[in-house]
């Protein structure tokens, strides 16, 4: 293994080394805290996106040069890898070390000014049943004094994968043929103009409505919706052999904006197969990402500048907004304190926001492992035959009187047997045959299977998050699979000298489902403990309504919704909402084939991704009521208004259920009386 003396944050430096791994890579996203405002330096090959004043929320938009405002700031930058170290597309694996060396230099220079930096990564209905379950049917809602809410006058939004805007869902006029209804559509995928702060293409609500003139809107428009993104199914096995039709169908993000805003036409042919959403008066805006934003560490970044977009436009027009993350990964310590989750807060606090977050569909993928170590304990890493991508595994645990508790260190397949393993702690295993022995402390390393040879990965030990008053210790290591199936060992002890004869931690594994068999999972796959802390990382930030999944009829929590509490203890998910079969809007709704025929308007869905939008949905209707409410008050209000807290106000949160299921109608009801 290879150390490399910098005095740049172990995390950072790692993902720096992992540009070897992933030679394609054209830009480093990096999400920054920056102390003051006013003192940040342009400089060449850095671009700015989003900034959000940690004091207030306020959202600053990109501009020429740095961002600047008084205070400290969350901000987006991307620091362009093609023109860094004379890396053009042919000469990057020849000169992958300068690439680093580059990088590295960049980032040293940014972190001697005070800046914490991350890379992250986020993976990731009929409809009648579950309006029927919610309370959300105009007939429930009408007695409520003010006719049925509708999300008038509100901004729902969503940072998704696909938005077909030629929906009638997503249109104006009796017919559903009519304008769009999009007051935005962002594809992060696009051209790019010369010099952009940021990534891709946005499209107007005047350009859209030309391209719904033309035969084929969206050849038109060189935005393709079904491309770009991941299919429909995720609470199993995601790549199933499909038709091309299927493909088109299953549109992850159009699904998701129409179950929580989608408009049902009145008349003509597509009145009777579009479901109506939650909100169906409601504005939109829509965020399509980059794949890489749920498999490739850096482009988390995208997300929040496409929260950011949607919160701005929405000040810009007056209105509140709500935005939907049907998406998740495992990247952080589940605690709330990354700098994403800090962001999230901090945009939160301004009045008539709300971010609904799906709490995730691993309850049952084997991804996550919480105990404590005494003697050594080994925990099975299982990659899958014909895996071609980088795993990544981590682990966190608290510091034991300021100090780190733990020490790691990796097996080779093959050093050891799930018998050995199943027997109990081994004396020898921190000492078993593998490319990394005994790491701890504050250390990045590159792995090697023999010195000179090819770069197989890389691992980490530190303390995260740096300079707070409660950092936690933190492992990470990413392999480069050898397409084998195949099972690494993983083993954790106590760092000599400790004075406690047990510590707990946490382990991680991170998604990585976007090609077949691309996966890894611990093995065994069980949670020898019950349920453990599945939920992905956006899920367990604190200001941002978690939901989780349930079934119908009768209310049980979906096998595959992943669970809580928090690393830190804290009660997410928030509460739940029905995610198995859940209809919303195809993504061939609006066309018409070539015989002429109406295409299909509708597909099914289970997850939380199928879950949350139904409560942005609801929090538009709450914003409609009383356009200024905050964000935990709008939470404390569903949390309070559920089926189970109606029956037993005292009701003990729920690790799969919350505070138990989500009700329209005792919600909105509660809104009345708030102040206006």
């Amino acid at each position: 293994m290879d150390r490399w003396p910098t005095t740049l944050d172990p995390v950072l430096r790692a993902a720096a080394y992992a540009l070897a791994l992933n030679p394609q890579q054209t830009e480093f996203g990096v999400l920054a805290r920056i102390p003051d405002g006013q003192a940040i330096q342009a400089r060449p090959g850095i671009r700015f996106g989003h900034a959000v004043l940690e004091a207030d929320g306020t959202v600053l938009p990109p501009r020429e040069g740095p961002p600047r405002a008084d205070g400290a700031l969350f901000a987006t930058l991307r620091i362009d890898l093609l023109g860094a170290a004379g890396a053009e597309a042919g000469e990057r694996e020849v000169n992958g070390d300068l690439l680093m060396r580059d990088l590295l230099t960049k980032l040293q220079e940014l972190e001697a000014e005070g800046w914490n930096m991350q890379v992250q990564r986020l993976a990731g209905s009929p409809f009648s049943a579950t309006m029927e379950a919610l309370h959300a049917r105009p007939a429930d809602l009408e007695g409520l004094g003010l006719g049925a809410p509708d999300g008038t006058g509100v901004l729902v939004g969503a940072v998704d994968f696909g938005c077909a805007f030629a929906h009638p869902a997503f249109r104006l006029g009796a017919d559903g043929l009519g304008g769009t209804r999009l007051r935005m559509l962002w594809d992060q995928n696009g051209r790019a103009a010369p010099g952009a702060s940021l990534p891709g293409r946005f499209y107007a609500p005047a350009e859209i409505d030309a391209l719904l003139a033309r035969p084929d809107p969206y050849a038109a428009g060189g935005y393709v919706p079904w491309e770009n993104g991941y299919v429909v199914e995720d609470t199993g096995a995601v790549h199933v052999r499909m038709s091309e039709t299927d493909r088109r169908a299953q549109v992850h993000g159009t699904h998701v904006l129409s179950v929580a805003a989608g408009r049902r036409p009145a008349e003509g042919a597509w009145a009777r197969p579009v479901v109506a959403g939650v909100a169906p008066a409601a504005a939109l805006g829509f965020v399509h990402l980059r794949p890489r934003a749920l498999v490739s560490e850096g482009d988390a970044v995208d997300v929040l500048d496409g929260v950011c977009a949607l919160f701005d436009l929405a000040a810009r027009g007056g209105m509140p907004a709500v935005v939907n993350l049907s998406i998740g990964a495992n990247t952080g310590a589940h605690d709330g304190q990354g700098l994403m989750e800090r962001a999230f807060d901090a945009l939160l606090q301004a009045p008539g926001r709300a971010i609904t977050v799906a709490a995730g569909n691993a309850r049952d993928k084997g991804l996550h492992r919480s105990a404590e170590v005494g003697r050594p304990l080994t925990l099975g890493w299982r990659f899958q035959a014909g895996d071609s991508t980088v795993n990544m595994l981590r682990v966190y645990a608290p510091m034991q009187e300021g100090m780190p508790a733990l020490e790691l260190s990796l097996g080779w397949p093959g050093s050891m047997t799930a018998e050995e393993v199943a027997a109990g702690g081994m004396e020898d295993a921190m000492d078993r045959p593998g490319p990394l022995r005994r790491i701890g402390g504050q250390a990045a390393v590159i792995l090697r299977p023999e010195v000179g040879t090819g770069l197989i990965g890389t691992a980490v030990a530190t303390t995260l998050p740096p300079g707070t008053e409660a950092p936690v210790q933190h492992f990470e290591i990413r392999l480069r699979p050898s397409g084998a199936e195949e099972t690494w060992w993983v083993t954790l002890g106590l760092l000599p000298g400790g004075a406690a004869a047990r510590w707990g931690f946490d382990a991680w594994i991170e998604r990585d489902d976007l090609r077949p068999n691309s996966g890894s999972r611990f093995a065994p796959p069980q949670e020898p403990n019950g349920a453990g802390c599945s939920l992905g990382s956006l899920a367990c930030a604190e200001g941002p309504i978690c939901v989780g999944a349930y079934a119908l009829p009768g209310g049980k929590a979906a096998s595959f919704s992943s669970c809580g509490r928090t690393r830190s203890g804290g009660e997410k998910p928030d509460l739940a909402a029905p995610g198995i079969g859940v209809p919303g809007a195809s993504g061939l709704g609006g066309l018409r084939d070539a015989d002429g025929l109406t295409q299909r308007a509708s597909v099914a869905m289970d997850g939380t991704s199928a879950a949350a939008p139904q409560v942005a949905g609801i929090v538009a209707l709450m914003l409609q009521l009383r356009p200024r409410l905050s964000a935990a008050r709008i939470r404390e209000i569903l949390c309070a208004t559920t089926a189970e807290r109606q029956a037993d106000p005292g009701a003990a949160w729920d690790h799969a259920l919350g505070h138990g299921r989500v009700d329209a109608r005792a919600a909105l009801a509660m809104v009345m009386g708030e102040p206006e």
